[in-house]
């Protein structure tokens, strides 16, 4: 017998949607809630699902602000922000049927009145003049007073202009809690409450000094400083905190101890106090010297007391000979002359008895003119004898020659800065001018050499300490993609630093000529479009580059686009310009009293100023992120408190052009991790950006258009 099966089967009829009444225009307040309706005559969903459009694009599924209802139609956003102001509609989607869009509704979206950005705790120095900012944003004009501990501020030293609380000549006095007052006519006010503390730069009360030890002995090197809050004392050696802590041990006054000195403990130490305030550093060199020059420097102790000695007796008495015979020479002459007068008389009187007394006197007078130049002629004949042994003998210049070679490291970079033509100023820098030159006799291979000079006019310590570090940096790096240091003049102020130049100048310049528009502007191309090939060659190079100084252990803190140097064959290599105060002065941001490069740096170098490897990783990553958009300035439509605001709460990336490739978009993200532990290393970034060039180079169609890049 056959068996029998059954299936049930609903059958449902849809019919066309009718929109019966679509959403209203609205007003809801930043921060707050929007609710849209729209009611559809339709088949029931699932059949008939709404989904909404703002600004003519569909609203994504998922988001965490915009919450849809897709069977009543409702469209929720929660927190609502200014860039939820636009148009809506919702739409009918009926399946069989064309979908049927709504009439359009306006959100109008009113400011909350707010901080922007927040006010936060704020050290000022004591007995400067200091400033601290409140600025808040509202529905209209806002209006912004301070007070002081609950009363409106009164002190003669303070002056509030345009919400900024300014301070002259800082006191005591002026430490407390301050009020920030944000009123407007229409939303009311808001208030905050920020402590400002009156802060002291570190000062020392003992430096390091400079000592010379035995192998083997012990030795403290001593560093006490005050401030306001006390400062901390860290110590480094050659500018590292390279120490073996079996042997060193630091103490809380600041006074470091080594329990047994090695050769290898012999060099510069530095003290380096440090508070809220900032930092202000000494230096001392340590001299280490062997057990053999202890042994041997007792017995010679009273031997060159007693060649000293000898010395100054053989001085004295070489002087008084000297003397002697001086006199006994004036004497003898004086005696000759007189003998020769009367001889002279006599021979007169015998011979011609009728000359007058005065025809006598005259005769006289002229032969002892005679006489006299005569002995002058002899006296200046021997001192022009005498005078050849003042000149210096080779003996005497190779002993100078053998001091000057046992100077600091830096001595083999001299160069004597009456050899540098001025050319033209690049700029200023954050140590002073910046200018290019031309170098005579700095290279071996070419009588004149183009060159880059960077000057030192600043006293601040801590600028010093920096440029001193970037010539350190610079002399020990020798790599095709970065600079090297060809010369320093230290004799004088100011002190310059000469390194190489390219002859195609900065990259950010070239990027910028190779664009069809700039700021919305036509620009005429001076430069043909890079192709997708040539700018990852230029990524590569600089990760290069950007690897040997990773692998000697320096950061460099200011890469990007404008530090970069070009030749005409397109090689890269990576300087430190840093043009700051003039040329790229909007590509720096004031932050704490430090000029830094905001847009390239990530939160832990802006916020804790941990400056590491990975800070550097982040920095390339906006680097590549200006290669592949043609010198665009990274967050163009962000002023810079917004990008300030963004990166301390983790909401600041860069945005891709359509155009970019995914592989390269793919490298600017990891870059741009917020955790310095996930970025990848520089070693890691030449071997993604070489496998990319390969599958570049093989591959028979381009990864991008490189005409695109010029929106």
């Amino acid at each position: 017998m056959a068996g029998e099966k059954r299936q049930n089967v609903w059958i449902i009829v849809s019919v066309p949607p009718i929109i019966s009444r679509g959403p209203r225009e609205m007003e809801a307040e930043e921060d707050g809630t929007a609710l849209f309706n729209c009611q559809v005559t339709a088949t029931k969903y699932p059949v008939t699902t709404i989904i909404w459009k703002k600004d003519g694009n569909y609203i994504k599924m998922g988001s965490t602000r915009h919450h849809t209802d897709k069977a009543n139609g409702t469209l929720i956003i929660s927190d609502v922000k200014m860039r939820d102001a636009g148009t809506y509609a919702c739409v009918a989607n009926t399946t069989g049927h064309n979908l049927v869009s709504s009439s359009l509704a306006y959100l109008r979206v009113k400011k909350k009145l707010k901080f922007s950005p927040m006010p936060r705790r704020a050290h000022i120095l004591l007995s400067k003049d200091s400033s601290v900012p409140c600025r808040a944003e509202g529905d209209g004009p806002v209006r912004i007073h301070w007070v002081k501990n609950g009363q409106p501020d009164s002190g003669t030293s303070r002056i509030t202009v345009d919400g900024t609380l300014q301070f002259i000549n800082v006191q005591r006095s002026d430490e407390g809690w301050y009020t920030c007052i944000a009123s407007s006519q229409k939303q009311g006010s808001i208030n905050i409450t920020i402590y400002i503390d009156v802060v002291e730069m570190p000062k020392f009360q003992i430096s390091p000094q400079n000592l010379t030890v035995y192998e083997g002995q012990p030795v403290m090197l001593h560093c006490v400083a005050i401030g306001d809050p006390k400062p901390d004392v860290n110590w480094d050696k050659n500018y590292f905190r390279d120490f073996d802590f079996s042997r060193v041990k630091f103490f809380t006054n600041g006074t470091l101890s080594i329990s047994r000195v090695y050769m290898e403990d012999k060099g510069r130490y530095g003290c380096t106090a440090n508070n809220t305030a900032g930092k202000t550093r000494r230096e001392a060199f340590l001299n280490v010297a062997t057990s053999t020059d202890f042994v041997d420097s007792k017995p010679n102790s009273d031997e060159g007391g007693f060649d000293m000695m000898k010395t100054v007796i053989i001085a004295v008495c070489s002087a008084g000979a000297y003397l002697a015979l001086v006199i006994a020479l004036t004497a003898y002459c004086s005696y000759r002359l007189l003998l020769q007068r009367k001889n002279r008389k006599a021979l007169m009187k015998s011979e011609n008895g009728n000359i007058n007394q005065e025809q006598h006197e005259l005769l006289a007078k002229d032969r002892d003119s005679e006489s006299r130049t005569q002995f002058r002629s002899d006296s200046d004949n021997r001192s022009h004898a005498s005078g050849l042994s003042s000149q210096p003998s080779h003996s005497s210049q190779s002993q100078s020659h053998s001091q000057r070679s046992r100077r600091g490291s830096f001595d083999r970079y001299h160069f004597p800065r009456q050899n540098l033509g001025t050319l033209g100023m690049l700029g200023t820098g954050m140590y002073g001018d910046v200018f290019l030159a031309k170098a005579r006799g700095i290279r071996d291979v070419e009588p004149e050499t183009l060159v880059v000079v960077k000057s030192l006019l600043t006293k601040d310590e801590h600028l010093f300490f920096e440029f001193r570090q970037e010539m350190d940096m610079y002399s020990k790096l020798d790599h095709p993609f970065v600079i090297k240091l060809l010369g320093v003049c230290r004799e004088m102020e100011p002190q310059f630093m000469i390194t190489e130049y390219c002859d195609w100048g900065d990259l950010k310049q070239f990027l910028l000529a190779t664009r069809g528009n700039y700021n919305g502007r036509p620009m005429p191309t001076r430069v043909p479009p890079l192709t997708v090939a040539q700018k990852l060659n230029m990524c590569n190079q600089v990760a290069l580059g950007m690897e040997h100084i990773a692998n000697h252990r320096f950061i460099h803190k200011d890469l990007a686009a404008r530090n970069i140097l070009l030749t005409s064959r397109l090689e890269l290599k990576i300087s430190s310009l840093s043009l700051c105060r003039d040329i790229y002065a909007g590509e720096y941001y004031l932050h704490s009293q430090s000029l830094i490069p905001l847009r390239w740096l990530p939160s832990e170098a802006v916020f804790d100023d941990e400056y590491s490897t990975k800070s550097d990783v982040w920095a390339f990553g906006v680097f590549m992120w200006e290669v592949f958009h043609s010198g665009e300035f990274p967050f163009s439509s962000l002023a810079d408190d917004e990008v300030l605001r963004r990166l301390k709460v983790s909401e600041l990336k860069l945005p891709m052009i359509e155009q970019i490739p995914a592989e390269i978009a793919e490298v600017i993200r990891k870059c741009t991790l917020d955790s310095p532990r996930e970025r990848p290393l520089f070693s890691d970034l030449c071997l993604y950006l070489s496998d990319i060039m390969t599958k570049v180079q093989s591959s028979s169609a381009p990864m991008s258009p490189a005409t695109s890049i010029s929106s």
